[in-house]
């Protein structure tokens, strides 16, 4: 079921949340369907129709702080990481004769995520390692692409779009697939840690998952995509002020940031926090993405695995609302409902976390646990905990909540109390969520104070 086309809640509502100077937009009128979809995929990775470069900038060659040569920093510091995997990109370089690279982003186990510019604007670049041949993720953007071009559902506008591909040779070689996008700001990870309490107010939290639910709800509902891999980390920040971008490039010539120039030529450089945004929240980083209903095998970070991909079961969209019920506990409260991770004995991880999850939820029910001889490992026929790790010593949801009283309390343990479920037919759905008592009072609460600020 899709949602009705009313638009999310915009961050930049929060300024002057609960006071509101003048009555906004509508939601509806607010969505910008010119935004989608992205260029054909006809044209990706063609040079028809391409601005011609302007002069490129000049970058400094001193007055940065070099790191030792012996540290690892950045992507050498991942496990995965293996001299000559990734591109040897270079603030300056010019790529495809057309984008010129001005800052580091980041980095993760598959690519580093670089800023460029072109004639008329700013772009992000995310380049795969050479051992990443086919980038799955680029599959998941021409299909959601099909699937938007007919579409004109507001999720579209908190879905991360692709604009270009191609890809590039390094000077060793070897081949790398490189992904252009609209710029975005901070994950809500990164910004969560600028907070002074580490996390987030119930205000903004609520916005937050409201944004989220509708990308998410298109990606369920009109794409048939399961995310997989939904958290913190993977939502970004809009920007809708381009002087934040010319400041990071500012900030490359005027005060570059830290780099390591190793022995090969190379230079690993420290990437730029992009600061500021107040624009939509995107779902972001879909290179574990699954196109359909029904999968099998491992999915999901560790510490978000729903029960059904821990018991080897069959699994489907409903582990992405798993997801959104640990993320939106992680945005509201600062510590996390369980620890599931044993460093001395990583084996032992599936039985720590169901673990938790039974002193949490109390044992499975008898239908759930019919769905996989796993569960004999740690349950008996009656019930009672036989897995090879004591049960933990946890308070249960209630007692966990510290932010929130009376009766918000109770509306937030509801709607996260509703998708942690062991049963993933009991969880809300996307449109469910969306219309949850939690997040539709906090919607008619925040219009009211609009148009009463509006009417003074």
């Amino acid at each position: 079921m899709s949602l009705p086309l009313t638009r999310p809640l915009s961050i930049s509502r929060l300024k002057a949340f609960p006071t509101v100077g003048s009555l906004k937009t509508s939601l509806s009128r607010q969505f910008n369907k010119s935004l989608w979809p992205p260029v054909s995929i006809a044209t990706m990775g063609t040079t028809a129709s391409r601005p011609q470069p302007v002069p490129p900038l000049l970058f400094p060659t001193t007055g940065f702080e070099l790191i030792d040569p012996s540290d690892k920093v950045e992507e050498e510091a991942l496990s995965t990481f293996h001299p000559g995997d990734y591109y040897p990109m270079h603030l300056g370089d010019i790529v495809r004769e057309r984008y010129q690279v001005v800052a580091k982003l980041g980095y993760g186990t598959t690519s580093t995520v670089w800023l460029a510019r072109d004639l008329t604007r700013y772009w992000t670049l995310k380049v795969y390692k050479a051992s990443v041949k086919q980038a799955h993720e680029l599959a998941i953007f021409r299909h959601l692409q099909q699937s938007a071009s007919s579409s004109n559902h507001p999720g579209l506008e908190n879905i991360r779009r692709l604009e270009d591909s191609f890809t590039v040779r390094s000077p060793s070689g070897t081949e790398h697939v490189v992904m252009v996008m609209t710029p975005l700001g901070m994950s809500l990870r990164s910004f969560r840690e600028r907070q002074a309490a580490k996390v987030f107010s119930p205000t903004f939290t609520m916005v937050a998952v409201d944004q989220a639910l509708v990308g998410l709800n298109f990606l369920h509902a009109i794409a048939d995509v399961v995310h997989t891999d939904l958290h913190a980390g993977n939502l970004l920040i809009g920007i809708q002020d381009e002087s934040i971008l010319s400041g990071v490039e500012d900030d490359s010539i005027h005060k570059p940031s830290a780099r390591k120039q190793n022995s090969d030529g190379t230079v690993t450089y420290v990437s730029q926090y992009m600061l500021g945004g107040l624009g939509p929240i995107q779902i972001c980083d879909f290179g574990q993405a699954r196109i359909g209903e029904l999968h099998s095998g491992p999915a999901m970070p560790i510490p978000y695995r729903a029960p059904e991909v821990i018991l080897k079961m069959p699994w489907g969209r409903e582990v992405d609302m798993w997801s959104l019920g640990l993320m939106t506990w992680d945005l509201l409260e600062k510590k996390p409902l369980f620890d599931v991770y044993d460093a001395e004995d990583p084996d032992l991880n599936d039985a720590h976390h169901l673990a938790a999850l039974t002193v949490l939820l109390e044992t499975p029910p008898v239908a759930f646990q019919e769905q996989s001889l796993e569960c004999k490992k740690y349950w008996d026929e009656k019930g009672n905990w036989i897995g090879p790790v004591p049960l933990p010593q946890l308070e249960d949801l209630s007692r966990q909540i510290t932010r929130l009283e009376g009766y918000d309390k109770l509306k937030f343990l509801s709607f996260v109390g509703t998708l942690l479920n062991w049963d993933p037919v009991e969880r809300m759905s996307t449109s469910q969520a969306y219309d949850h008592v939690w997040l539709k009072d906090f919607r008619t609460g925040l219009d009211e104070r609009e148009r009463a600020a509006h009417e003074k």
